[in-house]
């Protein structure tokens, strides 16, 4: 666990693979139309990684409260 986040499953680390390799090549089973079948599950099983539920939402930066914002120029 990194920072507080947990490890993604071994198929979660899979699924960025397949779509490392499909960024630099095609897979026996890419068609011609650039479509593949193993590239969609792969997409599929990042989306389902990244939108669980348990998931926290991504983190936005804001000042902090003790920073002063600087006025707009004129």
């Amino acid at each position: 666990m990194l920072d507080g986040r947990p490890e993604p499953p071994f198929r979660v680390l899979m699924a960025g693979y397949v779509v490392d390799f499909h960024h630099r090549n095609a897979c026996p089973r890419c068609q011609p139309d650039g479509s593949c079948r193993r590239l969609t599950a792969a997409a599929e099983t990042l989306r389902a990684w990244r939108h669980r539920p348990d998931h926290p939402p991504p983190h936005h930066t804001a000042p902090d409260a003790g920073e002063q914002q600087r006025p707009a120029a004129p």
